[in-house]
């Protein structure tokens, strides 16, 4: 009997726990040192439902996610996003407008884009893949909002390749993103957003149950373990077990990481927003937020009354920052009903310029060094559930 080590009770660590049980002859003890599994993913039900972690899911970029779903037998439980999702917003110029409202000054850079010199396996900032190929307006109003929301970073130091590597992929086999949508043949793909009927919760409960081997919690590990070992921390976590080990730890002191705050508020009554997904602020425009999502109006079948629910996500502040956002930027004056209010302390990875030749590296130096230990988690390649469920 093969015994494995999982350390780590995150998505990843579970995911691969459910993984090696499914091995014949495969043991496997699982070790988280909080009190809880699921890591950023938690679902508050009652009485607004509040989604604390990930709560939207791209369906085309999501294929291992939704085939471990179906493993899961979970698939009655997905639900999609209403047509209102489409419609996303910017805050810019201090006012709300509709992302095709905004689109027209870029008109002369998406035409003359095919015609810019591809820079071919050569990674760089997304600043610079984003001005290169459309221009200064580009890259401030549509780009620099778009890495905020994902990584809740900066634009000029955080890398295309790692960040968004379909866009470089594009412009390395095309020549140009232009040219790549007309020559590009369109893959027959699920579309729209989903999330599951319950929450992303549901997932975290039923790897859990489906798993199989001991689970052990509020049991930090601090020393690299001798057998067979999956470690599925975080990279401030990982790097811990890794102190003796100077390449190693250089690696981990590469991807520097950031605190996220995530603000849930809820009101009674009709909806006080415009029908949408959401919005994001540019950095441009020095507001105290990165952006808002409408969950009311994503998933509606998550309500439970009339109502109004939204996430508003912050690098630095709380409630009382949120509160007056949503007043300057939405003119929500009203007392709401429920708050909840979660940091996420040093939880996104920054993928900063070279960042997928450094986890070549690292991966190279645990098989050479460490070829019983497997290292997982969002701070290699993607920060997508997908991209976890996809890591073993």
């Amino acid at each position: 009997m093969k015994k494995i080590t999982i350390i780590g009770g995150g998505i990843s660590g579970l995911v691969a726990r459910y993984r090696l049980s499914q091995v014949p002859d495969v043991e496997v003890t699982l070790y988280e040192k909080s009190e809880r599994l699921g890591g950023c993913i938690e679902s508050l039900q009652d009485p607004y439902f509040f989604e604390m972690g990930p709560r939207t899911i791209k369906a085309s970029r999501s294929e291992d996610l939704l085939k471990l779903i179906q493993q899961l037998d979970l698939e009655t439980e997905i639900i999609y996003s209403s047509k209102h999702a489409k419609k996303r917003y910017l805050w810019v110029d201090q006012k709300l407008q509709a992302i095709p409202s905004l689109l027209p000054p870029l008109l002369p850079a998406l035409f003359n884009e095919w015609r810019r010199p591809a820079l071919i396996d050569s990674d760089e900032s997304i600043a610079s893949f984003a001005k290169r190929r459309f221009g200064t307006y580009g890259a401030e109003t549509f780009f620099d909002p778009l890495t905020r929301g994902i990584f809740g970073g900066d634009m000029n130091t955080l890398s295309i390749s790692a960040c968004f590597p379909e866009l470089k992929a594009l412009e390395q086999t095309y020549g140009s993103l232009t040219r790549a949508l007309i020559k590009k043949k369109r893959e027959k793909k699920p579309k729209g957003l989903f999330t599951l009927k319950g929450g992303l919760q549901t997932l975290v409960d039923r790897l859990v149950k489906r798993g199989k081997g001991k689970i052990h919690l509020s049991t930090p590990i601090e020393a690299l373990p001798e057998g067979e070992t999956v470690i599925a921390l975080p990279v401030r976590e990982g790097a811990k077990l890794f102190q003796d080990d100077q390449k190693a730890l250089s690696f981990f002191k590469s991807v520097p990481t950031i605190s996220l705050t995530v603000v849930n508020v809820a009101f009674k009554g009709e909806t006080l927003v415009p029908q949408g997904f959401g919005y994001l602020v540019p950095s441009k425009e020095r507001e105290n937020i990165l952006g808002v999502v409408f969950d009311s109006s994503i998933f509606p079948m998550q309500n439970r009354e009339k109502e109004t629910r939204l996430t508003v996500m912050l690098r630095d502040g709380g409630e009382r920052e949120a509160l007056f956002a949503l007043k300057k930027h939405l003119s929500i004056c009203k007392i709401p009903d429920r708050v909840h209010v979660k940091t996420y302390p040093y939880a996104v990875p920054q993928y900063c310029v070279g960042h997928l030749e450094r986890v070549e590296a690292f991966e190279a130096h645990l098989k050479e060094h460490y070829p019983h230990i497997t290292c997982i988690g969002n701070y290699l390649r993607g920060v997508s559930l997908n991209a976890c469920v996809k890591s073993l």
